[in-house]
């Protein structure tokens, strides 16, 4: 019995420890004039919406849309990198505007956005997690 259950462990271990997975690839597209940069997984998604070139005002016009599968219109959202960093943005509907969030926790965004990696976008009931290229030209400030 203890055999089986050595050789079980050791198949789960190899099974984890497979290739490493394709990076989710943001899907860039233009919407009013603006720029949005989308992540789907599932019946989730992850919209970056920017207005870098002030089309609609002098204040900055950014948003990020946040739709989880067990939570389509969360409250509140933690971007969450796995370096560490993390930006918490109060929500209406899933959407945090840029003009009412903290300019700090902003901030934060861009920059995990920006470093790329893995990162998770969590809610008080789900969760989605992604690993992503860089974005060094990401201009949502």
């Amino acid at each position: 019995m203890h055999a089986l259950s050595v050789s079980l462990s050791a198949l789960a271990l190899v099974c984890m420890s497979g290739p490493a997975l394709a990076l989710d690839n943001w899907t860039a597209t233009t919407e009013r004039g603006l720029p949005v940069l989308s992540l789907t997984q599932g019946k989730g998604l992850v919209r970056i919406v920017c207005d870098p070139d002030r089309v609609f005002g002098t204040t900055p016009n950014g948003a990020v849309i946040a739709r989880l599968p067990k939570d389509v219109a969360p409250t509140t959202v933690v971007f969450l990198a796995k370096t560490g960093e993390q930006a918490r943005l109060a929500t209406a509907n899933g959407t945090a505007a840029q003009a009412k969030a903290d300019t700090a926790e902003w901030t934060k965004l861009v920059d995990i956005l920006r470093k790329g990696g893995e990162f998770a976008v969590v809610s008080s009931h789900d969760s989605l997690s992604f690993e992503t290229p860089p974005l060094p030209d990401f201009a949502c400030e």
